[in-house]
C-alpha cells in the first residue's frame, strides 16, 4: 500500500550553483510505501571460508548522502578476510514480484588488508508492478585491499530506484564501481567516495538508460586527501522519449593531496526531441600539485554516422540501438558476467 504523498528535496549538489539552472537538487512528491518482510535473496560464493556474512542485524534506520530516511527491511554485511583473495565474484540476487514489492536494504562491504574480491548485486523484476528499491551501500576499503562492485538496477519501468553508494579507502586501496541503472520510472542515484590513504585508486563506471516519462538524477562526489591518488568518473547514458535526465559529478581535491589525479566524462545520447539533458560537472581544488580534467557531451545521433549503418540494411531504429549499444559496450565489456552481459543487451533492445 502507498504511504501518504509528501514532498522530497534529494540529491542535492555538493556546491550549489545558480537556482535558475534547476539542477541544485530534485524534487519529488511520493508516498512511502509499507514496509514488509523481502525474502527473494540469494548470496552465492563457492569461497565461503574467505568472506564473513551477516544478516541477522543492522540499523534500525538509515540516512545516505541521497536524503533519504527509511527503515530497513534487509541488512547485510559482508566481510572478506585478511590476504584473502576471491577467485569467482560474491553473487547477490534480490528478486521482486507480487509478494515481495518494497525493498530497503543496506548493505555493507568489508574489505580487510591485503584482501581481494568481486561482487556482483543484481536487482530484478518479471512484472510490471510498482515496485519501490532504495539501497544503501557502504565499502570500507582497508589498506591495500581491492574490490571490484557491480550493482545493476534491472527493475520494471514502473518502479522506484533509489541508490546510495559511500567508500572510504584507506592507502592503496583500490575500488572498482560499475552501476546499470535501467529500471524505473524514477532513478536517483547518489555516489560519494572519500580517498583517504596515498595511492588509492577510485574508479566509477555508469550506464544508464531513460525512456517514456522517466527522471533520472544522478549525483556523484569525490573527495581526495591522500597523495597520489587516482580518481575516475565514465558516465554513458541515452535518454528516450519525454525523459530527464540530470548528472552531477564532483571532483574536490582537498589540501594536501598532491600527486592526484582525477578525470569525469558524462556521454548522453538524446534519441528524442523532448527528451531532457542536463549536466553539471565540477573540480574543485585546495591543492596546486594536482591534475583533473572533466567533461561532458550531449546530443543527437550523428546523422552521417545513423546514414551510414542504415546503408547497410537496417532500418532507422536498429541502427540507433547499435550506437547506443557501442556507447554502451565500452562499460560493459568490463563486468565480466556473460549472463548479466545478455541481460543488459536484452533490456536495451527492449527499451529502445
Amino acid at each position: 500500500m502507498q504511504g501518504v504523498m509528501e514532498k522530497y528535496v534529494l540529491n542535492q549538489t555538493h556546491v550549489r550553483t545558480a537556482k535558475n539552472f534547476g539542477i541544485n537538487d530534485i524534487t519529488i512528491d511520493m508516498g512511502i510505501p509499507q514496509i514488509r518482510e523481502f525474502a527473494n535473496v540469494t548470496i552465492m560464493s563457492y569461497e565461503m571460508d574467505k568472506i564473513n556474512i551477516d544478516d541477522s542485524k543492522g540499523e534500525n534506520t538509515i540516512g545516505s548522502r541521497l536524503g533519504l530516511e527509511l527503515e530497513p527491511n534487509y541488512n547485510l554485511t559482508i566481510a572478506v578476510a585478511q590476504n584473502a583473495v576471491l577467485s569467482e565474484p560474491i553473487m547477490l540476487d534480490f528478486n521482486f514480484d507480487d509478494d515481495n514489492k518494497v525493498l530497503v536494504d543496506n548493505i555493507k562491504i568489508i574489505m580487510e588488508e591485503d584482501s581481494k574480491a568481486e561482487f556482483i548485486v543484481r536487482y530484478n523484476s518479471d512484472d510490471n508492478s510498482n515496485h519501490f528499491h532504495y539501497l544503501k551501500q557502504e565499502t570500507v576499503a582497508k589498506q591495500d585491499s581491492k574490490a571490484k562492485i557491480v550493482i545493476a538496477n534491472m527493475l520494471n519501468n514502473e518502479a522506484q530506484s533509489f541508490v546510495a553508494i559511500e567508500n572510504n579507502q584507506e592507502k592503496n586501496a583500490k575500488i572498482d564501481y560499475i552501476l546499470t541503472e535501467f529500471g524505473g520510472k524514477t532513478q536517483i542515484s547518489n555516489y560519494y567516495a572519500r580517498l583517504n590513504g596515498d595511492f588509492a585508486e577510485n574508479n566509477l563506471k555508469t550506464i544508464y538508460l531513460g525512456t517514456n516519462n522517466d527522471i533520472i538524477d544522478i549525483n556523484y562526489n569525490i573527495d581526495v586527501y591522500g597523495k597520489s591518488t587516482k580518481s575516475n568518473i565514465e558516465v554513458q547514458g541515452a535518454i528516450n522519449d519525454s525523459a530527464k535526465k540530470s548528472f552531477k559529478g564532483t571532483i574536490n581535491f582537498e589540501q594536501g593531496c598532491s600527486n592526484s589525479k582525477g578525470v569525469e566524462n558524462e556521454n548522453c545520447t538524446i534519441l528524442s526531441n523532448n527528451a531532457k539533458s542536463k549536466s553539471l560537472p565540477m573540480l574543485l581544488c585546495k591543492e596546486e600539485n594536482v591534475e583533473g580534467e572533466h567533461g561532458v557531451s550531449s546530443g543527437k545521433i550523428d546523422e552521417s554516422k545513423l546514414f551510414y549503418i542504415m546503408s547497410k540494411g537496417f532500418s532507422s531504429s536498429e541502427a540507433k540501438k547499435l550506437i547506443v549499444k557501442a556507447n554502451f559496450n565500452k562499460i560493459i565489456e568490463n563486468i565480466k558476467n556473460e549472463d548479466l552481459e545478455n541481460k543488459i543487451a536484452n533490456k536495451i533492445d527492449e527499451s529502445l
